[in-house]
C-alpha cells in the first residue's frame, strides 16, 4: 500500500487497486477551497475505483458538497467511480436533503475493488 499526505487535511493511500482520498477536519468553503487544486493533482490519471474516506470529517457545508460533487464528475468523466466511505450522519443528511444520497455509492467499510460493482 503506498501512502502520501498531501495536505493536513487530505491523505491518499491505495488499497488494491483502489485510490482511497481520506478527508479530515470541517469541510467548508476555505477548506473545500484550499483541496479542490490539492484533489486535482493527487487523482491518478486513469481514475478506476475512487474511495473517499470521510469517517474524519466532522462537517460538511453545501461548498464541501460542491466538492465532492465536481470530484464525482470528473472521475465519472474520466471513465472511473467514485465511492463515499463512512460518512458521518452529519454527512449522510447532507447528502439526503440535497437530495444527492442516491448518486452516490455510500460503503461502512473498504471492501476490495471487484465487489464494488
Amino acid at each position: 500500500m503506498a501512502e502520501r499526505t498531501v495536505d493536513t487535511a487530505l491523505h491518499t493511500y491505495t488499497v488494491g487497486d483502489q485510490f482511497v482520498l481520506a478527508l479530515r477536519g470541517e469541510l467548508d468553503l476555505a477548506l473545500a477551497l484550499t483541496l479542490q487544486p490539492v484533489i486535482g493533482e493527487a487523482l491518478p490519471p486513469r481514475p478506476g475505483t475512487i474511495v473517499v474516506n470521510l469517517c474524519q470529517v466532522s462537517f460538511m457545508d453545501c461548498s464541501g458538497l460542491a466538492l465532492i460533487c465536481r470530484l464525482r464528475e470528473r472521475v465519472v468523466d474520466r471513465g472511473g467511480r467514485l465511492v463515499l466511505l463512512s460518512p458521518r450522519p452529519v454527512v449522510r443528511r447532507l447528502l439526503r436533503l440535497a437530495p444527492l444520497d442516491e448518486r452516490f455509492v455510500v460503503i461502512d467499510r473498504l471492501l476490495p475493488a471487484r465487489t464494488l460493482n
